[in-house]
């Protein structure tokens, strides 16, 4: 439920970075065009912003909708061509389209996904999912409330109010609830009068009011602000919905004061009925009805457009409402493309694992799975736990053309049967080297609740530029408090720490062993260790796993017994430590 609703109220509360450009395209759109065609007419105009508020609403849970379609038929994509053994298709971009490349067990890429389904993803961790749906859902459920209210005290209004007249086309009450003429009503569209504005207005300026009302129900406004305040309520944290709600209101009364200037020939009854209403006590609307005051600014160019003899234009413009429509549809479209998809990352727990098939006895915690693979063709076998985003961002930041990020489908028995290229190399000959490779390897199934489930492998291979050498140390022997460490112990400022390495000499690494590791395309990994004595200087060093090549331990050997370290200390007492230092020479970097 969540990962449907979540996505989908972020998009459209706007309180994201999304929301925000969406509205902001759609109502810069519309200004543009009213900019551009200023002698269009106020119900044109206000059309024209009731179809912006329906794509504000609209574009948020369409882009939603079809990136989930996206990401299901990318998946059937992905699950066909793991079914099928076919050849690998002839690509034009071969970095793009491998991007998205899936991979069988026999080591081909399936299928490729259309680039016009790849998009973009925005992770949402699920506490920060769940707030924004909470808040939405309580936004729009706070204006959805207060809408319904709305409509009940119309109902009550319109109840006990009198019946004043029928000579109109609609019938008109008087009640001395209302404070401001309403136009009210579905299914039976009456008018509702104050009963004080009878005895203090002119008859020509009850007239003029009445044929304001009168315009609101011919237009159906009772309706079409029906649909905007639902529009509103659910877009109820949107900026943008808040200014085009008022603007609709601004156009549908601007629109109603034209019909009074077309019915009667003169602005100026209405313009002193409209002063009189506005000197009156604030009071709040109704927003389900079709009526409203405003603000004094939008009174007083309510009242300078009644003065003014220009002609007005009662019909819609069709022509600038299709071309309006086609913006719109043109927004919609782009921002479906380019806007990043918004996924639910998965819950911890057991939601995120497959069915459990095996149980370890013995076994304490969860784990994730884990590789056994040899570095290089007869380089050295290592054994690394699947890697968290953030791990894959950081390998991909430092060599970015040159890594290769993936995932592994392994099965509860361990057994590896896809592979999805994460973030492809510039080359794609490599990419296809490190996906056959995973599926090569050995697997260990991840544990949850002590027993062996299906998951995802995920980890990089980083095919370096140039060979070089990285190093790994850390203390061999770490410290054993005992008692808990004191600040400060006599003239001993800190009483615990472990031995530190104050300056790491990085071995030779000449271009004849570069040579070597080129041409053999494996990597040389050995490990030296160091024992320190109490003022740590190098007692010994020795070769604990030789890399199989006499220069490659005897320059990782040489450059650990350069290197200085501090001596280990327990309780102020020096005393003698061994370190750990490990040296990969290689040409790529794998976790």
């Amino acid at each position: 439920m969540i990962d449907k609703l979540a996505p989908a109220a972020l998009a459209i509360a706007g309180d994201g970075f999304d929301g925000l450009w969406e509205g902001a395209f759609i109502v810069g759109a519309v200004w543009l065009v009213l900019r551009c065609l200023p002698k269009l007419g106020a119900a044109t105009r206000y059309a024209m912003w009731l179809c912006a508020l329906a794509a504000l609403v609209l574009i948020p849970v369409l882009t939603v909708v079809l990136s989930g379609h996206s990401s299901a038929n990318e998946n059937a994509a992905v699950a066909k061509g793991n079914q099928s053994a076919a050849q690998v298709p002839s690509i034009r971009d071969s970095r793009i389209e491998f991007a998205q490349t899936s991979f069988g067990p026999a080591g081909r890429p399936s299928e490729p996904v259309p680039a016009a389904t790849r998009k973009s993803r925005i992770t949402v961790q699920p506490n920060l999912a769940v707030a924004a749906a909470l808040i939405w859902l309580l936004a729009a459920g706070a204006r959805g409330l207060l809408l319904v209210l709305d409509v009940c005290r119309l109902g009550a209004i319109r109840r006990h109010a009198r019946l004043w007249s029928e000579a109109h086309e609609y019938p008109v009450f008087l009640s001395s609830r209302v404070s401001v003429p309403l136009a009210i009503g579905f299914r039976r569209p009456a008018i509702i009068l104050p009963a004080s504005l009878i005895e203090r207005m002119r008859d020509d300026a009850v007239q003029a009011i009445l044929i304001h009302e009168i315009a609101h129900l011919r237009r159906n406004d009772v309706w079409t602000n029906a649909f905007a305040r639902v529009g509103e309520a659910l877009a109820a944290l949107n900026p943008a919905a808040w200014f085009i709600m008022r603007r609709l209101a601004a156009e549908r009364e601007i629109a109603c004061d034209d019909w009074v200037i077309a019915r009667t020939g003169d602005g100026g009854a209405f313009a002193q009925a409209l002063a009189t209403l506005a000197g009156g006590a604030a009071v709040r609307v109704p927003i389900a009805a079709a009526g409203a005051i405003g603000s004094r600014h939008s009174i007083v160019v309510r009242i300078e457009r009644l003065l003014d003899s220009r002609p007005r234009h009662l019909r819609l413009s069709l022509s600038a409402l299709g071309g309006t429509l086609m913006l719109l549809a043109l927004i919609a479209f782009t921002v479906q493309s380019v806007s990043p998809a918004l996924a639910i990352a998965p819950l911890a727990g057991p939601s995120s694992y497959h069915t459990a098939t095996t149980t370890v006895a013995g076994c304490t915690r969860d784990r994730t799975p884990l590789r056994e693979h040899r570095l290089g063709a007869g380089g050295p076998r290592m054994i690394s736990p699947s890697l968290d985003a953030g791990s894959m961002q950081r390998i991909v930041a430092r060599y970015p053309a040159f890594t290769t990020t993936y995932a592994v489908s392994v099965s509860a028995a361990g057994k590896p049967h896809d592979v999805v290229i994460l973030h492809p190399s510039n080359d794609l000959a490599e990419d296809r080297a490190v996906a056959a490779a995973a599926l090569s390897s050995t697997f260990e199934p991840a544990f949850h609740n002590c027993a062996a489930v299906a998951s995802t492998f995920r980890s990089a291979s980083t095919q370096l530029p140039a060979p070089t050498v990285f190093l790994i140390t850390r203390p061999a022997t770490p410290v054993i408090y005992g008692t808990k460490p004191k600040t400060r112990t006599g003239a001993c400022a800190v009483p615990h720490h472990d031995p530190a390495i104050v300056h790491l000499v990085r071995p030779e690494f000449t271009d004849s062993m570069k040579k070597l590791v080129l041409a053999t395309q494996r990597t040389y990994l050995n490990t030296v260790n160091v024992q320190l004595d109490a003022s740590g200087a190098v007692q010994n060093a020795m070769v604990g796993k030789s890399s199989g090549r006499k220069a490659f331990d005897e320059a990782t050997l040489a450059a650990a017994r350069e290197s200085t370290y501090a001596p280990r200390v327990e309780h102020c007492s020096h005393i003698p430590g061994t370190y750990f230092v490990m040296a990969a020479y290689t040409d790529r970097l794998e976790p």
